[in-house]
């Protein structure tokens, strides 16, 4: 979901100061990624890859904590990185509505105090009026995921927690690189959306082994061909997953993701990208322990 400019829509509050910037709020459904539906069966590629997956009597409940985990963290990055912050963010820059604080006794209308007393009135203003109507609910759902992320990776161990962090650190990244915009780079959504979950359900159940490290990193590459229809992003990320399953001596999981690879490869194939890389990750992890 895309946004008009801040200017536009400042100039619609300063008109009608009394209503909504927006007719609607912007819900969280709205902001999601197309294809979060990867996360969880990322996450279950990764358990499946690390081989260990039965060897824990709650196998069932640390698989669904870690599958909610993912599906919480993808919620908080699509509030931090996936949502026009820049349009009401423009409009406070130009905020001048707003009834001053109380200021203290004998405060000059020059003075700092002053100052400080008038601009969080206008801030006070410009949360109740522009920013609450329509963004309301998406900090709601982003603080819910964000509670729900620290819950889940706290009961999941250290790697848990560390793999959140990484995607709140990206979540970072992507906003500036973007200058909150709401078009985070494909590449840091990728990590986020199939990257980290492939690592998470691995470290769930093992240390986490440096190829299911690189072919995470490869899935997200080929996450963001598929997101920008871009032919050679996501070769590249196949290749980077048949270089590694080979380097690392697995040529099961090499053939298996070269079956996957080869009719996008010669055919051309650009339609159903998400569900290729569906497949190869689902490919990867089955062969890596048929392979042993």
């Amino acid at each position: 979901m895309r946004f008009a400019s801040g200017q536009e829509q400042a100039a619609g509050v300063r008109s009608a100061p009394d209503v909504a910037i927006a007719p609607g709020a912007l819900s969280l459904l709205a902001c999601l990624p197309r294809a979060t539906w990867l996360a969880p069966l990322a996450v279950i590629s990764g358990a499946i890859a690390s081989g260990a997956i039965f060897l824990r009597s709650d196998w069932m409940l640390a698989l669904a904590m870690a599958v909610l985990l993912a599906l919480a963290w993808v919620s908080v990055w699509s509030v931090i990185a996936g949502v026009n912050w820049s349009a009401p963010l423009a409009i406070w820059q130009r905020w001048t509505q707003g009834t001053p604080l109380k200021t203290l006794p004998y405060t000059r209308p020059d003075s700092d105090a002053a100052y400080v007393s008038r601009r969080v009135g206008q801030l006070m203003s410009w949360l109740r009026q522009a920013l609450l109507p329509r963004y309301g609910g998406i900090l709601a759902s982003g603080a819910t995921g964000l509670a729900v992320m620290v819950v889940l990776a706290a009961a999941l161990g250290s790697q848990a927690m560390l793999l959140a962090i990484g995607v709140l650190c990206i979540a970072q990244i992507a906003v500036v690189a973007c200058r909150g915009d709401g078009r985070p780079n494909a590449i840091l959504e990728g990590a986020t959306v199939v990257g980290l979950p492939v690592m998470l359900g691995a470290a769930t159940f093992a240390p986490v082994a440096l190829d299911i490290l690189l072919v995470g990193a490869a899935a997200a590459v080929i996450f963001a061909g598929a997101r920008d229809g871009s032919p050679w992003l996501r070769n590249a990320g196949y290749a980077l997953a048949v270089v590694v399953a080979v380097a690392t001596r697995q040529p099961v999981s090499a053939f298996a993701l070269a079956v996957i690879w080869a009719p996008q490869l010669i055919l051309g194939l650009q339609r159903n990208g998400y569900g290729w890389l569906a497949a190869g990750m689902l490919a990867f992890a089955v062969a890596r322990v048929a392979g042993g």
